[in-house]
């Protein structure tokens, strides 16, 4: 498991100098940007007290916390640059150095889709010994009944875990409860033409809002610290 977390590091390193641009500066990037954004802000994650952002990366989304963690160094030195009053720790989501109880908000995107259920246990352990009582974490995972319904294999580490609803409120139990989700990309976004993904992100929203909605692309899960 530890070579596997090594694998996610080094490949995020060798790619933070290009990685906005690739993965963020063309208009796949930009719909799924704007459909986290818009939970991220619908939720209203950058006014719920002491937030942090765990694998904030290059700090994409880094606005709506005053803190962020990720494990490559490469990424956060990207982030760095970007937001240089941010303060930004270099550290595993599963043993991050900051007190008991000294968050309000923890949020992470595009993580435990490349873990194995017993690292997003560990990680869930560690976001409740930093969150205060009552204190939020948030995360987005790929969703299994769509994975299932498509026939999707699982193949290497990368976005290679998916995770019932179910499956989400058993590996938090005694930890959090689940309040909310939030589906993104109902729609096989990238198979459509480029020209027509801007108009047609208010309608994957409203599909995502729908009772489809555990059948959307990913869901993002809000827990709230027992």
């Amino acid at each position: 498991m530890s070579q596997n977390k090594d694998k996610v590091v080094e490949y995020y390193d060798h790619l933070a100098k290009d990685y906005d641009r690739d993965r963020f500066g063309n208009s796949y990037g930009r719909f799924i940007d704007a459909e986290e954004r818009a939970v991220l802000s619908r939720w209203k994650v950058k006014d719920s007290g002491r937030v942090l952002e765990v694998a904030c990366g290059t700090g994409r989304l880094l606005d709506f916390a005053a803190a962020g963690c990720d494990a490559s160094s490469e990424m956060l030195a990207v982030a760095r640059e970007k937001h240089p009053g941010k303060e930004l720790i270099c550290s595993r989501a599963e043993a991050m150095p900051l007190p008991d109880g000294s968050l309000d908000t923890i949020y992470s995107f595009h993580l435990m889709m490349h873990l194995e259920p017993q690292v997003i246990k560990s990680i869930l352990r560690e976001a409740s010994r930093l969150l205060r009582p009552g204190g939020r974490l948030i995360f987005d995972i790929p969703s299994a009944p769509r994975r299932r319904l498509l026939h999707k294999e699982r193949s290497d580490w990368h976005g290679s875990t998916s995770l019932s609803r179910r499956y989400v409120e058993e590996m938090s139990r005694g930890l959090f409860t689940l309040r909310r989700s939030a589906g993104i990309m109902m729609l096989p976004v990238h198979k459509l033409p480029a020209r027509l993904r801007p108009m047609m992100l208010g309608v994957d929203k409203a599909l995502c809002a729908s009772p489809l909605k555990a059948y959307s692309s990913y869901l993002i899960y809000e827990l709230i610290k027992d």
